[in-house]
């Protein structure tokens, strides 16, 4: 398969040669001296990694507007531009970023520059020479040529793409690709790693739109269009960012939007999502306040205030304004969500069939369906409720939702979870002094597992441990279905041994094929 990624690869950097006094080359060096104060390298740094970003963008319709991609900037907090003259600037904000057309506009305070116009029209016929200008680490300045070699449309239902053969260089992505009258025909984007001289821009078809919707967003959030946008789709809007993961982004609008409309319910109630994405309890709490000043029995809220309570360890809290929530009529996600918080709290508090029975209800959402950590809390209800058969398959489907994550089946493994083995039969015989157990296990799938242990314990009359055994199963490797055997010195009284028990104790994790 194809892979693409954000330029993260070393493409080779084509230099300009010194004038020789050829037209061709002298337009070049013009083009070159005229589009490079409006070119700007975007520095910030990763919220979640603090690893440090690099970028490109250009000036686009007036001064102080700066267009890149939307990955140069997603998560990143407190965007820097550098300019042309070493200047770095500071005072950068991202208006808007939408990673559907890989495009985000920032504005710049205090700096001006020519913007770059926009070619008219579609993409530019393939063999079209462009001029691709960026901001390489390592290299103050760089342009290189090629040409349009094909337009392409990358995903289905995705955008038609400018695929070029001018190179681009690692954090020049974002940067302008231009036609010979310096014209962007399009924002240099993506780089095939498997391919030389293989890359990607977005057509400058999608820039003047893109630029007019988030000019108008700029507009509404600061009262100047306050028609344009209602609050309501502002809420939309910090949602669409939270759940498209740039939480930096979302957190940003949430804030112009409430000073917009700070008292709005649901512009509250995503702002308090988008903080307790990234951990900010505190904020969480006090954005319930604000909620509960406003309007008490706000169902959202409601929901939101159990999560936090639960997450807080205040479980019969949590489950007082769970209940309270859907009582008020909460429905479809966040329904499903205080379900989820019910039959965590309930499960906690020991309460068992009916935590159940809000946990069946929580996971009626294919999103929280898709969750293993509440497949997981499943599959252990439906061994307490003695649905041993359907708690294995849970358990199973907690670890394929996971990838068979070491942390979720170690979790599983510590309530006997999933029984991906059982011990078919066993009995203990004496033999030349010794006290031996043999016994047969099986696979019982859905996936090879080998090295299985089996641990014997020997009990006396009164029910004490008073001899113990372990061994291996053989065949090592047992695929679904297949039957092995085992066999078991005990160890200590043996002779007070009244019964045996027998129990598989260990298995490695199951060899499964690599997604790459």
């Amino acid at each position: 398969m194809v892979r693409l990624r954000p330029i993260w690869i070393l493409c080779a950097l084509a230099s300009l040669p010194a004038s020789t006094g050829a037209p061709a080359e002298r337009a070049l060096q013009e083009l070159a001296a005229r589009v490079r104060p409006s070119v700007v390298e975007i520095i910030g740094t990763v919220e979640e990694t603090g690893d440090t970003s690099y970028g490109t963008g250009f000036v686009v319709r007036e001064p102080g507007l700066v267009l890149t991609n939307a990955h140069v900037v997603a998560g990143v907090a407190r965007p820097m531009v550098r300019t042309l003259d070493g200047a770095l600037l500071a005072s950068v904000e991202v208006i808007e970023a939408r990673e559907d057309v890989d495009l985000a506009l920032l504005r710049v305070t205090g700096w001006r520059a020519e913007p770059l116009p926009l070619r008219p029209g579609g993409i530019p016929p393939v063999g079209t020479r462009v001029v691709a200008v960026g901001h390489p680490r390592g290299y103050e300045f760089t342009v290189s040529d090629g040409i349009v070699s094909a337009r392409r449309r990358l995903e289905e239902g995705g955008i038609e793409l400018i695929q070029t053969t001018a190179p681009i260089s690692p954090g020049s992505s974002g940067g302008p690709l231009l036609d010979l009258e310096g014209r962007v025909v399009g924002v240099c984007s993506l780089t095939l790693s498997e391919g030389q001289n293989i890359n990607f821009a977005v057509p400058a078809a999608q820039v003047g739109p893109f630029v007019e919707a988030a000019l108008r967003l700029e507009a509404a959030l600061r009262g100047e269009d306050p028609e344009r946008l209602a609050p309501a789709e502002l809420a939309r809007l910090v949602r669409a960012r939270r759940e498209g993961g740039d939480l930096v982004r979302a957190a940003e609008l949430a804030a112009r939007a409430l000073a917009r409309h700070p008292r709005h319910l649901g512009i509250l109630e995503e702002a308090a999502e988008v903080a307790w994405s990234r951990g900010r309890y505190d904020e969480v709490r006090d954005l319930l306040g604000q909620m509960r000043r406003i309007a008490p029995d706000y169902p959202p809220a409601l929901e939101i205030e159990a999560a936090w309570l639960a997450q807080a360890g205040e479980l019969e809290r949590a489950v007082a304004a769970a209940e309270k929530a859907l009582s008020l009529g909460l429905s479809g996600e966040r329904a499903a969500d205080a379900h989820a918080v019910l039959g965590e709290c309930l499960g906690r508090l020991g309460r068992s069939e009916e935590a159940l029975e809000h946990m069946e209800r929580a996971l009626a959402s294919d999103r929280i369906a898709s969750m293993p950590d509440y497949r997981v809390l499943h599959a252990f209800l439906l061994q307490a409720a003695g649905r041993d058969d359907e708690a294995d398959r849970e358990a199973v489907a907690a670890l394929d939702l996971s990838g068979w994550d070491p942390l979720v089946s170690a979790a599983l493994r510590e309530r006997g979870l999933p029984r991906l083995a059982e011990v078919v039969s066993h009995r203990a015989v004496r033999e030349g002094g010794r006290r031996l157990v043999r016994g047969v296990v099986r696979n019982r799938g859905p996936v090879p597992l080998v090295k299985l242990v089996v641990s014997a314990e020997g009990l006396d009359a009164a029910g004490r441990l008073v001899a113990t055994g372990s061994g291996t199963v053989t065949p090592e490797r047992l695929v679904p279905g297949q039957a092995g055997a085992f066999e078991i010195e005990l160890a200590g009284d043996t002779d007070a041994a009244a019964t045996v028990r027998v129990r598989i104790v260990d298995y490695q994790e199951p060899e499964l094929p690599k997604p790459w």
